[in-house]
């Protein structure tokens, strides 16, 4: 009887370990995901850009007419995200191309650029 009982508990102990679910993996922490704009020589460059999550949260979202900034948003990795971008280009053309760039850790995840007229989409990236 005592062999059964030890078999019993043993098998039960096994049950246990084999279901118990571990407890998830802690995200690290936030990286920044730059937005560049850059090579805007005209007053009347109009851009727009929006950083949008799975969750469908903004994160970011910048109207601008003028100026070559950087801007940051903390990503995590994993994360899906959609950027809304619209660029337009008043005037003659430029002798630089107006550019945005989506930079994360260094690396170029999209760009989008401008030498006349308007230019506007969308565009998905996951954060590896």
């Amino acid at each position: 009887m005592k062999r059964e009982l030890f078999f019993i508990l043993i098998s039960c102990c096994f049950l246990i370990a084999c279901n118990k679910t571990s407890a998830p993996t802690p995200k690290g922490p936030a990286t920044p995901l730059q937005i560049v704009v850059s090579n805007v020589t005209s007053t009347l460059t109009i851009f727009s850009f929006s950083v949008i999550n799975q969750s469908s949260v903004t994160l970011i979202d910048i109207h601008s007419q003028t100026g070559n900034r950087t801007y940051s948003v903390n990503v995590n990795s994993g994360d899906t995200l959609k950027l809304n971008y619209f660029l337009e280009l008043e005037g003659p053309d430029p002798s630089v191309v107006p550019q945005i760039s989506f930079i994360y850790d260094g690396v170029t995840m999209a760009s989008v650029s401008n030498d006349s007229g308007i230019i506007s989409g969308a565009k998905y990236i996951t954060i590896p």
